[in-house]
Protein backbone atom coordinates (compact mmCIF):
# COMPACT_ATOMS: atom_id res chain seq x y z
CA UNK A 1 0.00 0.00 0.00
CA UNK A 2 1.38 3.48 -0.75
CA UNK A 3 1.75 6.30 1.55
CA UNK A 4 -1.42 7.84 0.05
CA UNK A 5 -3.25 5.20 -0.11
CA UNK A 6 -2.84 4.23 3.48
CA UNK A 7 -3.26 7.69 4.47
CA UNK A 8 -6.63 7.77 2.93
CA UNK A 9 -7.12 4.23 4.76
CA UNK A 10 -6.48 6.03 8.09
CA UNK A 11 -8.55 8.98 7.47
CA UNK A 12 -11.64 6.56 6.63
CA UNK A 13 -11.33 4.39 9.28
CA UNK A 14 -11.07 7.58 11.72
CA UNK A 15 -14.37 9.05 10.34
CA UNK A 16 -16.27 5.49 10.67
CA UNK A 17 -15.16 5.32 14.10
CA UNK A 18 -16.08 8.72 14.43
CA UNK A 19 -19.51 7.98 12.89
CA UNK A 20 -20.16 5.33 15.36
CA UNK A 21 -19.39 7.62 18.42
CA UNK A 22 -21.12 10.26 17.25
CA UNK A 23 -24.28 7.63 16.52
CA UNK A 24 -23.51 5.43 20.28
CA UNK A 25 -24.06 8.92 21.78
CA UNK A 26 -27.06 9.87 20.45
CA UNK A 27 -28.56 6.99 20.53
CA UNK A 28 -27.51 6.16 24.39
CA UNK A 29 -29.07 9.42 25.54
CA UNK A 30 -32.37 9.11 23.50
CA UNK A 31 -32.98 5.46 24.54
CA UNK A 32 -30.53 4.64 27.30
CA UNK A 33 -27.50 2.55 27.06
CA UNK A 34 -28.86 -0.22 28.28
CA UNK A 35 -31.85 -0.09 26.19
CA UNK A 36 -29.73 0.42 22.98
CA UNK A 37 -28.71 -2.12 20.67
CA UNK A 38 -25.55 -2.27 18.21
CA UNK A 39 -27.73 -3.07 15.22
CA UNK A 40 -29.59 0.15 15.82
CA UNK A 41 -26.24 2.04 16.37
CA UNK A 42 -25.19 0.28 12.99
CA UNK A 43 -28.61 2.07 11.26
CA UNK A 44 -27.87 5.26 12.57
CA UNK A 45 -23.84 5.25 11.52
CA UNK A 46 -25.80 3.90 8.46
CA UNK A 47 -23.30 1.21 8.32
CA UNK A 48 -23.48 -2.78 8.51
CA UNK A 49 -23.54 -4.01 11.65
CA UNK A 50 -20.48 -5.97 11.25
CA UNK A 51 -18.39 -3.42 10.26
CA UNK A 52 -18.59 -2.23 14.31
CA UNK A 53 -16.29 -5.05 15.09
CA UNK A 54 -13.98 -3.40 12.87
CA UNK A 55 -13.58 -0.33 15.06
CA UNK A 56 -15.35 -1.55 18.56
CA UNK A 57 -15.32 -5.15 20.39
CA UNK A 58 -18.82 -4.37 21.18
CA UNK A 59 -21.32 -2.07 22.71
CA UNK A 60 -19.39 -1.42 26.05
CA UNK A 61 -16.22 -0.47 24.27
CA UNK A 62 -18.45 2.12 22.30
CA UNK A 63 -19.75 3.69 25.85
CA UNK A 64 -16.15 3.74 26.65
CA UNK A 65 -14.88 5.54 23.80
CA UNK A 66 -18.13 8.20 24.14
CA UNK A 67 -17.54 9.03 27.67
CA UNK A 68 -13.41 8.98 26.81
CA UNK A 69 -14.46 11.42 24.18
CA UNK A 70 -17.29 13.75 26.34
CA UNK A 71 -14.55 13.88 29.27
CA UNK A 72 -11.28 15.16 27.46
CA UNK A 73 -14.19 17.77 25.49
CA UNK A 74 -15.40 18.51 28.91
CA UNK A 75 -11.65 18.86 29.97
CA UNK A 76 -10.44 20.77 27.21
CA UNK A 77 -13.29 23.52 27.48
CA UNK A 78 -11.99 24.09 30.99
CA UNK A 79 -8.34 23.96 30.61
CA UNK A 80 -8.75 27.16 27.42
CA UNK A 81 -10.95 28.86 30.02
CA UNK A 82 -8.30 28.49 32.75
CA UNK A 83 -5.50 29.61 30.42
CA UNK A 84 -7.67 32.22 28.57
CA UNK A 85 -5.07 35.16 28.45
CA UNK A 86 -6.73 37.76 30.20
CA UNK A 87 -8.51 38.62 33.68
CA UNK A 88 -10.13 36.71 36.10
CA UNK A 89 -13.74 38.36 34.90
CA UNK A 90 -12.40 37.68 31.08
CA UNK A 91 -11.48 33.79 32.16
CA UNK A 92 -14.96 33.29 34.01
CA UNK A 93 -16.39 34.65 30.64
CA UNK A 94 -15.04 32.31 28.58
CA UNK A 95 -16.04 29.48 31.01
CA UNK A 96 -19.01 30.28 30.78
CA UNK A 97 -18.93 30.46 26.89
CA UNK A 98 -17.35 27.48 27.04
CA UNK A 99 -19.56 25.46 29.57
CA UNK A 100 -22.87 26.88 27.52
CA UNK A 101 -20.88 25.79 23.97
CA UNK A 102 -20.11 22.22 25.58
CA UNK A 103 -24.06 21.81 26.50
CA UNK A 104 -25.09 23.09 22.49
CA UNK A 105 -22.62 20.55 21.33
CA UNK A 106 -22.15 17.93 23.84
CA UNK A 107 -25.91 17.91 25.74
CA UNK A 108 -26.27 13.91 24.76
CA UNK A 109 -22.85 13.55 26.59
CA UNK A 110 -24.41 15.12 29.85
CA UNK A 111 -27.88 12.66 29.24
CA UNK A 112 -25.55 9.66 29.25
CA UNK A 113 -23.53 10.85 32.47
CA UNK A 114 -26.46 11.28 34.19
CA UNK A 115 -28.28 7.85 32.85
CA UNK A 116 -24.79 5.77 33.69
CA UNK A 117 -24.79 7.55 37.32
CA UNK A 118 -28.29 6.78 38.08
CA UNK A 119 -27.75 3.44 37.03
CA UNK A 120 -24.48 1.92 39.28
CA UNK A 121 -22.93 5.24 40.75
CA UNK A 122 -18.88 6.01 40.45
CA UNK A 123 -18.85 2.43 41.06
CA UNK A 124 -19.74 1.21 37.44
CA UNK A 125 -17.73 4.00 36.27
CA UNK A 126 -15.00 2.84 37.82
CA UNK A 127 -15.28 -0.57 36.09
CA UNK A 128 -15.74 0.94 32.83
CA UNK A 129 -12.23 2.42 33.79
CA UNK A 130 -13.12 6.08 34.42
CA UNK A 131 -11.81 7.38 37.85
CA UNK A 132 -14.65 9.65 38.59
CA UNK A 133 -13.08 11.40 41.48
CA UNK A 134 -9.83 12.33 40.12
CA UNK A 135 -11.50 13.16 37.01
CA UNK A 136 -13.73 15.66 38.99
CA UNK A 137 -10.52 16.43 41.25
CA UNK A 138 -8.83 17.75 37.84
CA UNK A 139 -11.85 19.07 36.71
CA UNK A 140 -12.30 21.19 40.20
CA UNK A 141 -8.61 22.61 40.24
CA UNK A 142 -8.71 24.15 36.93
CA UNK A 143 -12.52 26.66 37.75
CA UNK A 144 -11.08 26.87 41.12
CA UNK A 145 -7.83 28.69 40.10
CA UNK A 146 -10.07 31.19 38.01
CA UNK A 147 -12.33 32.00 41.21
CA UNK A 148 -9.01 32.24 43.35
CA UNK A 149 -7.48 34.19 40.69
CA UNK A 150 -10.87 36.97 41.05
CA UNK A 151 -10.37 36.54 44.54
CA UNK A 152 -6.77 37.86 44.82
CA UNK A 153 -7.75 40.66 42.33
CA UNK A 154 -10.70 41.68 44.45
CA UNK A 155 -13.24 41.13 41.64
CA UNK A 156 -14.55 38.16 43.37
CA UNK A 157 -15.49 39.16 47.28
CA UNK A 158 -15.34 37.16 50.00
CA UNK A 159 -13.25 34.03 51.43
CA UNK A 160 -14.97 31.68 50.85
CA UNK A 161 -12.68 28.48 49.60
CA UNK A 162 -12.81 28.44 46.02
CA UNK A 163 -12.99 24.84 46.31
CA UNK A 164 -16.51 24.70 47.39
CA UNK A 165 -17.32 27.83 45.38
CA UNK A 166 -16.47 25.68 42.38
CA UNK A 167 -18.51 22.54 43.31
CA UNK A 168 -21.56 25.10 43.93
CA UNK A 169 -20.31 26.15 40.09
CA UNK A 170 -20.47 22.95 38.82
CA UNK A 171 -23.79 21.86 40.94
CA UNK A 172 -25.40 24.37 38.98
CA UNK A 173 -24.91 23.16 35.48
CA UNK A 174 -25.27 19.42 36.89
CA UNK A 175 -28.94 20.60 38.55
CA UNK A 176 -29.73 22.54 34.92
CA UNK A 177 -28.99 19.55 33.32
CA UNK A 178 -30.80 17.08 35.39
CA UNK A 179 -34.30 18.68 35.70
CA UNK A 180 -34.09 20.52 32.27
CA UNK A 181 -32.36 18.65 30.05
CA UNK A 182 -31.43 21.14 27.41
CA UNK A 183 -34.13 22.99 27.77
CA UNK A 184 -31.53 25.58 30.05
CA UNK A 185 -29.91 26.36 26.81
CA UNK A 186 -32.08 28.28 25.69
CA UNK A 187 -32.39 31.00 28.62
CA UNK A 188 -30.52 34.59 27.87
CA UNK A 189 -26.95 34.15 28.36
CA UNK A 190 -26.60 37.64 30.53
CA UNK A 191 -29.20 35.73 32.97
CA UNK A 192 -27.15 32.81 33.12
CA UNK A 193 -23.87 35.06 33.64
CA UNK A 194 -25.93 36.81 35.70
CA UNK A 195 -26.19 33.89 38.08
CA UNK A 196 -22.97 32.60 37.86
CA UNK A 197 -21.11 35.78 38.88
CA UNK A 198 -23.83 35.43 42.30
CA UNK A 199 -22.70 32.19 43.02
CA UNK A 200 -19.33 32.61 43.38
CA UNK A 201 -18.94 36.18 44.90
CA UNK A 202 -18.81 38.34 42.22
CA UNK A 203 -21.02 41.70 41.14
CA UNK A 204 -23.13 41.16 38.44
CA UNK A 205 -22.70 44.99 37.70
CA UNK A 206 -19.24 45.07 37.45
CA UNK A 207 -18.34 44.88 34.02
CA UNK A 208 -15.31 47.04 34.05
CA UNK A 209 -13.35 43.60 34.99
CA UNK A 210 -11.24 45.68 37.91
CA UNK A 211 -9.07 42.80 38.62
CA UNK A 212 -5.35 43.77 36.23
Amino acid sequence: MSPRNKELSESMRTQSREALIKAARKLFAEQGYFNCTVSEISKQAGMSQGNIYWYFEGKEALLKAVLADGFESLGKTLEQAADYPGTALEKLEALIDGILTFGRERGDFNAIMLSILGHGGEAYFKELGFDMPQIGLGHTRLVAAIIAQGQQKGFIQGDIDPTISTMFFFGLFNGLNLTYGQGWLELPRESIRGAVLRLVGASVDDLSGKDD
